[in-house]
């Protein structure tokens, strides 16, 4: 009776805990090919920068970036301190002809489906290096398993081991011994950033991309600007938006200086079945060098119809 009864019990706990195991706890994972040679011998030679993002490990290994974007900001490392390279807020990005030398990732905050800014659960800081003829690859997992319940899963997969052995052959088991605490997380505070030269303002992302079909009623939009603005850079009717049913939708313009987003916050719900375009006239953009950008950026979105 004893025997027929553990055996069971023992492999629903097993099945029930081995995910726990099986996830990944990677938080960067760094990896390296060569590159193929210069086409122009007389150049200094250089490496090239992949980044993949993604949610859990499990998508990592299925190759699928994560859904939503995710801040990152790309800076070298030399003697007199660091200095910016890049930004990006897509899951998925490379840099090529990059210098070699030391270089810092942070991967610390993300968009929500109603464009707000939230902080990331795990948030990631690694410096590695980038050497000539290389391209360094970044694998980048946001949600880990705690090192607690990882410790938990494999203690209790040994003690299920144990426990089929021993319902085998009738052994006396002693008590089990206490949990182990929980460990101590310590979150690496973000360092400064350089100055960015580029003069004249561009538009490199937008957020919702150009034929998404959102699921807020009101979310918003975000454009990854290429330079910095200058103090009262933005000029009126910069952003204009524009629904299917709701013609002309009102809102607010901010401008985060540290993220270099440029944000469009409508100031009602979008219509249900709509689509919204929004338009950005980088003319009416002004950097800090004094240069106004040149051309339009826009995306279109549709508003999924309410349910009943």
């Amino acid at each position: 009776m004893r025997r027929s009864f553990l055996r069971p019990v023992s492999r629903l706990l097993l099945v029930a805990l081995a995910p726990l195991a099986l996830d990944g706890c990677v938080s960067i994972g760094v990896s390296r090919t060569a590159l193929n040679s210069s086409p122009d011998a007389s150049a200094p030679p250089k490496g090239a920068l992949a980044v993949s993002i993604y949610e859990k490990a499990s998508e990592r290994d299925a190759g699928r970036v994560a859904a939503f974007p995710v801040l990152s900001d790309l800076a070298r490392v030399t003697a007199k301190g660091e200095e910016a390279v890049g930004r990006s807020m897509a899951p998925a990005w490379g840099i090529s002809d990059l210098p070699p030398g030391k270089y810092r990732l942070r991967v610390t905050r993300r968009l929500t489906s109603e464009g707000d800014i939230e902080a990331l659960e795990n948030p990631g800081d690694k410096t590695f290096e980038v050497k000539a003829g290389e391209k360094t690859t970044l694998s980048v997992v946001l949600k880990k398993v705690p090192v607690f319940w990882i410790v938990m899963a494999a203690l209790t997969i040994v003690a299920l081991v144990v426990l089929a052995i021993a319902s085998a052959h009738d052994v006396h088991l002693p008590p089990p011994p206490p949990f182990p605490l929980p460990p101590v997380f310590v979150v690496i505070p973000l360092g400064g950033q350089g100055v960015e030269g580029s003069p004249a303002p561009g538009a490199a992302d937008v957020f919702p991309a150009k034929g998404s079909v959102v699921s807020a009623r009101r979310l918003t939009v975000t454009f990854l600007l290429t330079a910095p603005l200058a103090p009262a850079g933005i000029g009126e009717n910069a952003i204009l938006a524009l629904g299917s049913k709701s013609g002309e939708i009102a809102g607010t313009v901010s401008y985060l200086e540290r993220d270099g987003l440029l944000r469009f916050s409508p100031s009602s719900d979008f219509a249900p079945g709509e689509t919204v375009t929004v338009t950005l006239d980088l003319s009416k953009l002004r950097g800090g060098g004094g240069s106004s950008g040149s051309g339009k950026v826009s995306t279109s979105f549709l508003v999924p119809v309410a349910r009943e």
